[in-house]
């Protein structure tokens, strides 16, 4: 494995805007009853295994469990442990052993993920997931598109759109793959061997193929639409309708292909224009036939996914994120020795309060304690001599208002909220 590319740190002066977004996201999803779990960041491989690869064959079956960074024993073999690189496998694997047959679960996570790059370098990303569980009704695959949508615009993205396309039932998905088998054959010259390898399991996926003389994809004659079986069209043609008149932009798009061959009927993404072109946030589909294929039991499912670096950077770039409230905030400091058990004391003080308080663990003259309490951007200090101590009193520092008195130290907390006050007036 080659040096690790991108791995996560975030200074304070960010992470208030990843729990910005993160709040928004939550607030959404909690508004539409969507639960949140926890998923571990190891992972069992054989679970793992069984559901990337579900539904899928050959070369990318190989491609995907290529890029999972799995965890190696000391001798070299690979252990039964791997880092996450999704979410959606873990929640039907620990999930559906407790489901209740026809009850419906909306469960939602966030977190770091974790896969290799095309050119084997580790990489971490993040990563909101959301999955409906139960339902296989036009409503469940509408009320998870829109709660995509709605997340996006409250976090600012007002041009966002959507990207349509319908993978089909197995009924009718098996006339268009045995014509794009054809099709392929018959083009045969036309691409390199892996990607005819790749497109004749699954015609679906998003090869990622550079070879300028190779096609890609299907051809372009085909498309699943001209397959779809009647159910599949007419809940297709609801999808579309119901979008339509939730006021969200969309356009089919018979290209929009996903990696992962588990989906089926809906699928989607959205997306954004920027200057150098439109760019995918995240997307989802349904996938009845996965939870088969890992738990032995068949629960419909449908869900998406953001990714939250690319939001997160947009976000930045187009000063989304609104700064947050100050907080009120009292400054500490002793100008004697021995004073840590009575600053210990006025600062829990001050917290049974929800006070905030910044502590000063040295001792400084007057001005360097004012010039590091404004570098802190506190309200107000609090001197802590011992002769005032013994008199009953302490030091009180309007830095806003450019004041200072006496206070009692038994009415300390009746001051400072005084004092804060004053300040908001």
């Amino acid at each position: 494995m080659k040096k690790s590319k991108s791995f996560h740190q975030f200074t304070p002066e960010e992470v208030w805007k990843w729990k910005a977004m993160e709040n928004t996201f939550d607030h959404a999803l909690n508004l539409h009853d969507y639960q949140e779990i926890r998923l571990s960041i190891l992972q069992d491989h054989e679970v793992l295994h069984k559901g990337i690869t579900a539904l899928m064959a050959g070369r990318e079956a190989e491609q995907v469990e290529r890029r999972t960074i799995n965890l190696c024993q000391p001798d070299g073999e690979l252990s039964l442990l791997s880092l996450r690189p999704e979410g959606t496998i873990s929640v039907l694997h620990h999930t559906a052993k407790n489901a209740q047959h026809g009850a419906i679960n909306r469960y939602y996570y966030h977190g770091p993920m974790f896969r290799l790059d095309k050119d084997g370098r580790a990489m971490e990303f993040s990563q909101l997931g959301v999955e409906l569980l139960g339902s296989d009704s036009i409503l469940s695959e509408n009320e998870i598109i829109s709660l995509g949508m709605r997340i996006l615009r409250e976090l600012g993205f007002r041009d966002a759109s959507l990207k349509l396309n319908s993978f089909g039932c197995e009924s009718c998905r098996r006339k268009f793959f045995a014509d794009v088998r054809t099709g392929l054959e018959q083009h045969a010259a036309e691409y390199c061997a892996p990607c005819l390898e790749e497109l004749r399991a699954n015609p679906f996926a998003e090869t990622i193929c550079e070879d300028e003389r190779c096609r890609h994809r299907i051809p372009p004659s085909l498309s699943i639409e001209g397959y779809l079986c009647a159910k599949c069209r007419e809940n297709f043609q609801r999808i579309k309708k119901i979008q339509a008149n939730l006021g969200h932009r969309f356009r089919v798009d018979p290209l929009l292909f996903k990696n992962f061959a588990y989906y089926n009927e809906t699928v989607f993404d959205f997306v954004i224009e920027q200057a150098d072109g439109e760019l995918t946030l995240g997307g989802g589909g349904r996938y009845d036939y996965l939870s088969s294929r890992i738990t032995g039991r068949k629960i419909p499912a449908v869900g998406f996914y953001l990714d939250l670096d690319a939001i997160f950077r947009v976000m930045d770039a187009r000063n989304l994120f609104r700064p947050v409230q100050k907080t009120f905030a009292v400054y500490l400091c002793a100008q004697s020795p021995e004073m840590e058990m009575m600053m210990l004391q006025i600062a829990q003080e001050l917290h049974d309060e929800d006070i905030k308080t910044v502590l000063n663990t040295d001792i400084q003259d007057t001005e360097a304690e004012i010039k590091s309490a404004r570098a802190h951007h506190c309200e107000i200090m609090i001197s802590i001599r011992e002769d005032n101590v013994r008199d009953g009193k302490l030091l009180l520092h309007n830095l806003v208002r450019d004041n200072q008195d006496y206070v009692q130290l038994n009415q300390l907390t009746q001051s400072v909220r005084m004092a804060q006050k004053t300040l908001r007036l």
